[in-house]
């Protein structure tokens, strides 16, 4: 199954993209890096864009 996270280079969405990850679920995250850290996603594909982005949502 795959996730989708979004706000998943931070914190506490890094730490949920790890849960799934480990658990082993298909995660794909966004986050526009303005306060995450790209580092934080051990799991799963990053997409570094704002929600609003529509045009590189639709890609994923």
């Amino acid at each position: 199954m795959k996730i989708l996270v979004t706000g998943g280079a931070g914190y506490i969405g890094s730490h949920v993209v790890k849960a799934l990850g480990e658990k082993g679920f298909e995660v794909l995250v966004v986050d526009n890096l303005s306060k995450g850290h790209r580092e934080a996603v051990l799991y799963g594909k990053l997409v570094v864009a704002d929600l609003q982005d529509k045009e590189t949502l639709d890609e994923q």
